[in-house]
């Protein structure tokens, strides 16, 4: 029988939150708790050889045993009814935990044995502690509509005005001489003239705005100083939230200006919706880890963004490269970056989910069509990877995951995409690539890798070769490559035919093999790769 729950004044957070900031690297839920006991109130470090009790609402944080060997501490805990506990171990190894807890309402987490313990209380703890005022929120809002405004009217090439309902003005773009009077007057008086509004009004945009989820186009007025406009409405659902106007500068506007002020009312929408339903600042980080952790967390986190997990999804990590800046300066560059691919993402699937993943940016992508989708995610990254280089100067590569069945099968190919960004990133001319573009070397990567590990797997002659005459075993490894070409050979290391001849000699006479030999040759060949690899030679 579970305790009764006391405190209810007591503020804390949910455990998915607490997971969101944790990672999927760091830990998995293996066990959700019960509906009624997800709020967790304290972070307690728990030895395995203690006798004292926790309380209801605790995370548990178990140290002193692992896997199997928690049980009997597990089993002291239930009567305490904890939130959930944390061991270190991996699935497998928790098995017999999760079977004692499934009944009882508490929370099974994995945690990675390279995760400090002190690590994880202060993430939970500041998460625990976080604040969550009306006013933080508005503030918090409000700047992330700035950003929407700014991210937009760069990526638009004009100039943009966030306006609620009730036409007061939200957020703008910076403005600058280009800007018209009527966006001078709405700003400064922060709502839109009464004229103008009653001039829309009787035009039938307004209605179109309520009405319809595409932008509209309102010509120039000269005779009013008024310049072209598209507006479009922030909808959710039936509900309408606001209005989206981009005004045209000295320049035309994008020709693809539609599109990105659908994806801009789409991530409007998103953030808006959140801080109505008076969601603390914590809730507006990415909910990617929970969606690839793979485990019971998927279907709660997919509930609450409004995605079924049972549909076809995909994967896209985007690498923001390695700028040369300070961190703060870093973390505005990717943040910029993160708003642009939202507006983006949102613009071709409403439901899409970005967010931090490391040091790089995840979309997630859902409700696809597994033969329609591939060609058009492919354009979509295509024309991030453009306007990250032509609107924030960022070069940055993409690796595209495969379509799979279900949302809750995504986490299956984080591996795989994770492969092929590292492959890419040694080829700087290559922007974007799938695993089936660059399978070939991310397996030979692999290869190298259970090489290396095994280190009993070496020839002797090899080894010493590679130690002690690096140029001729440079020289085996570029012929190997080029399948016996001599000639290919001496151009790629800008030398003679006949150098070459030698120092195939001396590389054989060294390393005792025969390259007529075809197992000589295959071990000669995987074994100098692994060498030229280590050392950065190739």
């Amino acid at each position: 029988m579970r305790p009764q729950k006391t405190d209810e004044g007591v503020v804390g957070t949910m455990l998915s939150d607490i997971l969101e900031d944790l990672g999927v690297d760091s830990g998995q839920l293996l066990l959700a708790p019960a509906p009624d006991n997800e709020n967790v109130r304290e972070t307690v470090i728990v030895d395995a050889e203690d006798d004292g009790n926790v309380q209801h609402g605790a995370l548990v944080l178990l140290i002193g045993s692992r896997g199997r060997a928690a049980l009997p501490k597990v089993t002291r805990l239930i009567q305490d009814f904890p939130t959930a506990i944390a061991i270190k171990g991996t699935e497998a190894e928790l098995e017999a935990v999760q079977e004692l807890l499934r009944p009882t309402g508490i929370g099974l987490i994995a945690v990675v044995p390279s995760m400090r313990w002190d690590q994880f209380e202060s993430i939970a703890k500041e998460r625990i502690g976080e604040p969550s005022t009306a006013a933080d929120a508005s503030t918090i809002i409000h700047r992330d509509l700035f950003t929407i405004a700014e991210t937009t009217a760069t990526m638009a090439n004009g100039h943009v005005v966030i306006e609620d309902t009730a036409n007061r003005v939200l957020a703008y773009s910076p403005a600058s001489n280009e800007v018209d009077e009527l966006r001078r007057l709405s700003i400064l008086a922060r709502r839109g003239p009464e004229r103008y509004q009653k001039l829309l009004k009787d035009s039938g945009v307004y209605k179109h705005l309520r009405e319809v989820e595409a932008p509209i186009h309102i010509e120039a007025n000269p005779q009013e100083g008024l310049r072209e406009r598209v507006a479009i409405g922030i909808h959710a659902g039936s509900r309408v939230l606001g209005y989206i106007w981009l005004q045209e500068g000295t320049e035309r506007l994008a020709s693809n200006a539609d599109r990105i002020l659908v994806g801009a009312a789409r991530y409007a929408a998103t953030e808006l919706v959140r801080h109505r339903n008076e969601q603390s600042q914590s809730l507006r980080r990415d909910r990617v880890s929970s969606l690839l952790s793979g485990t019971a967390q998927i279907h709660s986190q997919a509930q609450s963004a409004g995605i079924d997990p049972s549909n076809p999804a995909a994967l896209v990590l985007i690498s923001s490269g390695g700028l040369d800046q300070s961190a703060p300066g870093l973390q505005l560059r990717r943040g910029e970056l993160a708003n642009l691919v939202s507006i983006h993402a949102a613009a071709y699937r409403p439901g899409a989910v970005v967010g931090a993943m490391g040091l790089d940016i995840a979309i997630i992508l859902p409700d696809l069509d597994p033969v329609k989708s591939p060609p058009a995610i492919n354009r979509l990254i295509n024309v991030i990877v453009r306007d990250a280089r032509m609107h924030l100067n960022f070069q940055i590569q993409a690796a595209v995951g495969p379509v799979v069945s279900r949302l809750d099968l995504l986490h299956t190919t984080l591996q795989h995409v994770r492969s092929v960004l590292t492959v890419i990133a040694a080829t700087p001319s290559l922007q974007v690539a799938s695993y089936s573009d660059v399978e070939t070397t991310v397996l030979t990567n692999e290869l190298l890798e259970l090489l290396e590990s095994k280190t009993r797997l070496r020839h002797e002659g090899i080894t010493q070769l590679c130690r002690q005459f690096p140029e001729f075993a440079t020289t085996l490894l570029t012929y190997l490559d080029f399948f016996g070409d001599v000639t290919r050979c001496a151009e790629v290391l800008g030398i003679h035919r006949n150098t070459v001849h030698y120092r195939l000699r001396r590389a054989c006479d060294v390393a005792g093999i025969d390259l007529q030999d075809g197992d000589q040759r295959l071990l000669a060949h995987l074994q100098i790769r692994l060498w030229a690899h280590s050392q950065g030679r190739k």
